[in-house]
């Protein structure tokens, strides 16, 4: 290889060295002839070996597009196991929509079981547990479209580039195999060449005598100033020696690189072995221009660097052959270790794949579901149809309306860490009783009584929610409690009251008790921005709608029906705070009469409070189930007991002196309230004295009129203590009572 050092191509003509050649064939003696045969076929010697090594470099390049097809191997098993974990994922949404399935049949026989009360909303329950399925089924036919379409463009993009490599691959073998016909074409030419040289030898050492005499009389400056070129060319082929070992070591670093780095791209080797080739034809070409620009006179010589870089490649081949030795045994024992290293590689490059793909999904899904949020007219209503508002939550029974009552007396006491709340057990006993009454309370009293923290207390007390909503003077329509919708923004704007009592429809509420507090509702009129809801609460359960849009948006909450009308649900009470003075509206009577009202006194007196109560979340339907059997089981006393006051002489004084019926809605609360306050604990009497104080003798009705005289507020009076006497002798009506005392003392007054 030291033969492809660069020489200056000689300055003797090429007709001279022709004349040379013949004078060579004709003159050279035998010896001359010898040593020009023996220095050719060193030159061919060299020139095979050079054709080994670059038949060796063939093989190498081939062993690395080898490791090159097992690293895409590698790759197309790295997106089979992406596949197979899309299909774990897409049977994970089989199993969940199994799940919705076997929770859609428990629906179905809680519904054949439930009351025919509650068929109604049970049916709007199912339906909309079924669009959910729906909903669900088409995310999953969604997600595994996408799926199918994502793991057909990863296979399609697999074996579009395996047949990239595949076709490169093909070219590099055709290109290498040219090259290797090359080279066995140069081989047999050389052989030619040997034949031909072999025949001209004799020739040539008979003539070689006598043309060195004439050549070195005929070019004896030339001969000087070659003599100083060989020198620096000797030098030039000791650095190009030194560069031969570097660019050696050089290439067996870079084989090792390449074991090492298995997933090295093709293309960079191509680059690599065309510059490679560059160099290789440049060499070639100096050989060739050595080869022509030898002259006689440097055959001797080129002889002597020959037989130099000879020696110097043997020893320096045995030095390789010992270092590679040394190579290999180091190679054997971190062998298994790189093996494995290449095993935890391929692993973690899967694994970061994998991991990949799915944060890919799920930044997909996210950005589905807040695109599809963004395009909603009710973005917060559509949270709860996803969130944990979706999850029940375990409830406690009510095995017993009196223990409720006497520990909720308790509860409430400790409920706010800040001070002690004392009530009266009767007036919890008719504001359990008002439960079961009417979804509307109206708390009224003097301020400080208590009527905020009670409805608070209570809500906490039984592991339920409460809204606390500030009513604003000023409020005209259900837009100022509800919200309303922005035709510009397209997007309802959802006010507290709203979201509450859409989270009361939700499975994580719904079987709980849930307020919503209207403090100072008597700021602004409740008949004119609470119309609705005193139209809707006067429905049978499953028809209480309250429409919120004309039209249904686009992707609207799954329990609004029609997209647009919004349910009142059982399991939500509406509890306003009333005070009375100058800033506040009187309630008009259609408030009054579909309401359960509570005049709270002062609660001065104390009692023991047991702190040792258990933290308890009581279940509505629990609540609910022991109102109707309290009604059940009571219901013919209580009929009885209407019976008896309404054919009493307080019917006909009512009816003659103050022009005042008892109404089929007066019966029908009486029927719900009388016997839930009676299981409380309480009486019939307390009971009715309460119904009648805040339904007849109130103002407008019995008391606070103008057109009465003290002598019929002594009439009713009569006929209303009669009346007591007969259902229990040691009742009193002390409420009704202390309303007509009220007002005879207004008339003395003048007033």
């Amino acid at each position: 290889m030291f033969s492809n050092a660069g020489v200056v191509q000689a300055a003797v003509p090429v007709a001279s060295a022709e004349i040379l050649m013949a004078k060579l064939d004709a003159e050279a003696t035998p010896e001359q002839r010898a040593k020009v045969e023996t220095e050719l076929r060193a030159q061919l010697k060299a020139e095979v070996a050079k054709l080994q090594s670059d038949r060796e470099e063939l093989e190498s390049l081939r062993a690395s597009v080898d490791k090159g097809m097992e690293a895409l191997k590698c790759r197309v098993d790295a997106f089979e196991a992406e596949n197979e974990e899309a299909k774990r994922r897409v049977e994970g949404l089989a199993a969940r929509e199994a799940t919705l399935l076997c929770k859609e049949e428990e629906l179905e026989v809680r519904e054949r079981n439930a009351r025919n009360g509650f068929f109604k909303q049970r049916e709007e329950n199912l339906k909309a547990l079924r669009l959910e399925i729906d909903a669900l089924e088409l995310r999953k036919l969604a997600i595994g479209g996408e799926l199918e379409c994502e793991r057909n463009e990863a296979r399609g993009r697999i074996q579009q580039e395996l047949e990239l490599r595949l076709g490169a691959i093909k070219s590099r073998e055709e290109q290498l195999d040219s090259r290797q016909l090359e080279l066995d074409r140069r081989a047999i030419e050389l052989e030619s060449k040997e034949r031909k040289v072999a025949v001209t030898q004799r020739s040539r050492e008979d003539a070689l005598r006598a043309l060195r005499k004439e050549v070195e009389a005929e070019f004896a400056d030339e001969i000087t100033r070659r003599d100083a070129e060989i020198v620096r060319y000797q030098g030039q082929v000791e650095r190009m020696r030194r560069s031969l070992t570097e660019e050696r070591e050089r290439l067996d670093a870079y084989e090792e690189l390449i074991e090492v780095l298995d997933g090295r791209e093709p293309a960079a080797l191509r680059e690599e072995l065309e510059e490679l080739r560059q160099a290789n034809r440049a060499l070639n070409s100096r050989l060739g221009a050595l080869e022509a620009a030898e002259s006689i006179g440097e055959l001797e010589r080129v002889k002597e660097e020959l037989d130099a870089a000879r020696d110097q490649i043997r020893d320096l081949r045995q030095e390789l052959e010992e270092r590679k030795v040394s190579a290999h045994q180091q190679q054997l024992a971190v062998l298994e270790r790189e093996q494995w290293a290449q095993e935890k590689r391929v692993l973690e490059r899967t694994k970061q794949l994998l991991d990949g793909h799915i944060r890919d999904l799920e930044s997909r899904i996210s950005s589905l579901v807040d695109s599809q949020q963004a395009d909603v007219a009710f973005p917060e209503l559509v949270k709860m149809d996803w969130d944990a508002y979706q999850i029940s939550r375990p409830v406690d029974s009510v095995e017993s309306l009196t223990t409720f009552t006497e520990e909720l007396q308790h509860r409430i006491a400790v409920a706010d860490p800040g001070k002690e709340l004392f009530f009266r057990l009767e007036d919890l006993q008719l504001f359990v009783g008002g439960l079961a009454m009417s979804q509307l309370h109206v708390f009224q009293g003097i301020s400080g009584t208590g009527k905020t923290s009670l409805a608070k207390a209570f809500a906490k007390a039984v592991g339920g929610e409460c809204q606390d909503i500030a009513v604003q003077a000023g409020w005209r329509d259900r837009s100022d409690l509800l919200g309303h919708y922005n035709a510009f923004e397209k997007r309802f704007s959802e006010k507290e009251c709203l979201q509450a009592i859409y989270r009361a429809l939700t499975p994580s509420a719904d079987d709980r008790l849930n307020i919503i507090l209207l403090d100072e509702m008597n700021l602004s009129r409740p008949e004119q921005y609470f119309a609705d809801f005193l139209s809707a609460l006067e429905k049978s359960v499953g028809d209480r709608w309250i429409r919120l849009m004309e039209s249904a948006p686009p992707s609207p909450p799954r329990l609004l029906r029609d997209g647009r009308e919004i349910q009142i649900p059982e399991n939500l009470w509406f509890i306003g705070t009333a005070n009375q003075d100058e800033t506040t509206n009187e309630l008009a009577d259609k408030t009054h009469d579909r309401s359960f009202v509570l005049e709270l006194p002062r609660h001065e007196e104390r009692f023991r409070i047991n702190r040792n109560l258990p933290v308890r979340t009581y279940s509505f339907k629990s609540l609910q189930e022991a109102f109707s059997a309290a009604q059940a089981a009571l219901r013919k006393e209580v009929a009885d007991l209407l019976g008896f006051v309404s054919k009493s002489d307080l019917s006909t004084v009512l009816d003659k002196e103050f022009g005042i019926g008892w109404g089929n809605r007066f019966e029908r609360q009486a029927l719900t309230f009388l016997p839930v306050v009676k299981a409380c604990g309480g009486t019939f009497a307390g009971a009715l004295d309460h119904l009648l104080s805040t339904r007849m003798f109130r103002a407008g009705k019995v008391v606070g009129r103008y057109d009465i005289s003290k002598d019929q507020l002594k009439n009713v009076e009569d006929a209303l203590l009669h009346v007591f006497q007969g259902i229990d002798k040691d009742s009193f009506p002390e409420r009704c009572v202390s309303a007509l005392d009220r007002d005879r003392k207004r008339l003395e007054r003048g007033a």
